[in-house]
């Protein structure tokens, strides 16, 4: 299967992949502030058929001078994630309704419903 070989200064932190059906990604971030700078590093993904999120490495923090290397490559297996979860269904229904009246409180518009017609 394809996946990502990560180290952090020489230091393997872990083979992470998801199979043949899924999403793997390693993310760098950088968030300024006038109180500093954090910088971060990310590796999960989702496993497609069973909607299963899984990470291997949740926000390491990195410093100047950090060097982080990503290698694609090809294997047999790779290492268990650190964290696996389910998004329930209802969860997502309601983070769904929350950003759109959010979206719609930002935009100055009126949300409305459909009422129930009685025959």
């Amino acid at each position: 299967m394809r996946a990502f070989k990560i180290q952090l200064n020489g230091e393997r932190l872990c083979i992470a992949g998801v199979g043949d059906d899924g999403v793997l990604s390693a993310i760098v971030d950088c968030v300024t502030r006038p109180k500093g700078t954090d910088s971060s590093l990310f590796v999960g993904g989702l496993h497609s058929p069973t909607a299963e999120h899984v990470r291997w490495v949740q926000h390491k923090r990195l410093r100047a001078g950090d060097e982080i290397r990503i290698k694609v490559v090809d294997v047999a297996s790779v290492d268990a994630p650190k964290k696996k979860y389910r998004t329930h269904p209802a969860e997502t229904l309601s983070a769904k309704k929350r950003y759109v009246r959010k979206m719609a409180k930002d935009l100055g518009w009126t949300i409305q419903t459909a009422t129930a017609r009685s025959s």
